[in-house]
């Protein structure tokens, strides 16, 4: 099982269900969020931030307009 650190510094499993989630939440469409969790790759204990970065640049591949849209939204809503 490959985990993710937390700002608290807290580890909880990684889920890529978790990043599309956070992405339609900020208005990213359906297909852009499963492309974009799909290939963002991980290692054992990724930060949330990290990961956030990858998903920003993921965003930016297919619509560039929406990942300024993502990078606004509020990162208390990014559960990761």
């Amino acid at each position: 099982m490959d985990t993710i650190t937390k700002r608290s510094g807290l580890k909880e499993e990684f889920r890529s269900a978790k990043i599309e989630n956070s992405m339609r939440n900020a208005g990213i469409t359906e297909e852009t969020a499963q492309k974009v969790a799909g290939n963002i790759s991980h290692h054992e204990g990724i930060s949330t931030s990290e990961v956030r970065n990858r998903v920003i640049g993921g965003i930016k591949n297919h619509e560039p307009q929406a990942a300024k849209q993502y990078e606004s939204h509020p990162k208390k809503t990014h559960k990761i």
